[in-house]
C-alpha cells in the first residue's frame, strides 16, 4: 500500500488535473487515462468507469478505461436507476460510495456477486459528478489499495469530480450528455501499432518490457534508478503511442508485437 499522501499533494494533483483540461478539446479516453495514472495516482488508481443517467431513467456506461476486456463484456453496459449498483447509490445519495473488498463486490451489491474483480484492485470508489447541485453521472475509480474515507480523500475526491463537471459541461448543454468530450462512448480498437511514425525511446522500450513482465511504476523506478514519476510519465508516453488502455492491454500488444518478429 502507498503511504499516505500529504494535503498538498492532493493540491498539486487538482491543480494539475485543472491545468490539463484547460483550453482543451480532449476525448473520453484521453481524460481518463490521465486521471488514472496522473491525477488519482496519489491513490495508486488502476482502472476508472463512467457512468450517465440518461432520461430513461437508466444508467449507461459511456466509457472505460484500464479494465481488462475479457472482464469488460461480463459488466452491463445500462440498467435502471432502481437496481443496486455503487453508481446508483452515488447518483441516488449524493455521495461518494466506496467498496473494499474486492475481488469480491460484498453484500450490498448482490447483482455483482458473479462479477468478482480479480486484477488485483483492492477497492472501488465511485464519485458524482453534478450539474446545478444534481448528480447526473458517477466516475468509478479502480485502486489497487484499500481506500478508507476520511476527510482528505473526500475533499480530494470531491475536488477531482467537481473539475471534471465544469469541464464536461462548459459549454452550457441542457442535455445530460457530455458535450465537450469527443468520441464519447468508445473504447478505440486496438490493431498492431505500426511504430515507424510513433518509435519508442530505448528508456520506453525498456519501461514496457518490464510492465509486460508484471512489473509495477514503482519496481520499475527501483531498477532502473529513475524516479516513480518519470517512469508514471513515461508510461503515459507508452500507452498513447500503442492506442491502449492500461498496463494489461500494453503487455498483451507487446508480447504479441513481440512474437509476430520472433516469426519474421
Amino acid at each position: 500500500m502507498h503511504s499516505k499522501p500529504s494535503p498538498s499533494g492532493y493540491l498539486e494533483a487538482v491543480a494539475e488535473f485543472i491545468a490539463f483540461l484547460s483550453g482543451k478539446e480532449l476525448t473520453l479516453n484521453e481524460i481518463m487515462s490521465h486521471i488514472v495514472l496522473v491525477v488519482l495516482a496519489p491513490l495508486n488508481a488502476e482502472a476508472l468507469t463512467l457512468d450517465q443517467l440518461n432520461d430513461r431513467n437508466q444508467v449507461e456506461n459511456i466509457g472505460r478505461w484500464g479494465m481488462p476486456l475479457e472482464m469488460i463484456k461480463d459488466y452491463v453496459d445500462i440498467y435502471s436507476f432502481n437496481d443496486r449498483y455503487p453508481s446508483t447509490d452515488t447518483l441516488r445519495y449524493r455521495t461518494t460510495t466506496y467498496v473494499t473488498t474486492l475481488p469480491d463486490w460484498g453484500d450490498d451489491y448482490p447483482l455483482l456477486k458473479n462479477l468478482p474483480y480479480t486484477t488485483g484492485a483492492q477497492s472501488f470508489i465511485t464519485i458524482p459528478i453534478e450539474r446545478a447541485g444534481t448528480p447526473v453521472a458517477a466516475l468509478g475509480v479502480f485502486s489497487r489499495d484499500v481506500i478508507q474515507p476520511n476527510a482528505e480523500i473526500e475533499s480530494f475526491l470531491t475536488a477531482v469530480g467537481s473539475v471534471l463537471s465544469m469541464y464536461m459541461f462548459s459549454q452550457g448543454s441542457s442535455s445530460h450528455v457530455l458535450p465537450k468530450i469527443k468520441n464519447v462512448g468508445g473504447i478505440a480498437a486496438h490493431p498492431y501499432v505500426d511504430n515507424s511514425s510513433n518509435e519508442f525511446t530505448e528508456r520506453q522500450q525498456v519501461i514496457l518490457r518490464l510492465i509486460s513482465e508484471g512489473h509495477t511504476n514503482l519496481s520499475i523506478s527501483e531498477l532502473l534508478g529513475y524516479s516513480e514519476s518519470t517512469v508514471r510519465q513515461e508510461t503515459i508516453k507508452i500507452f498513447a503511442k500503442l492506442q491502449c488502455d492500461g498496463r494489461i492491454e500494453a503487455a498483451k500488444i507487446y508480447k504479441e508485437m513481440m512474437a509476430n518478429s520472433n516469426e519474421g
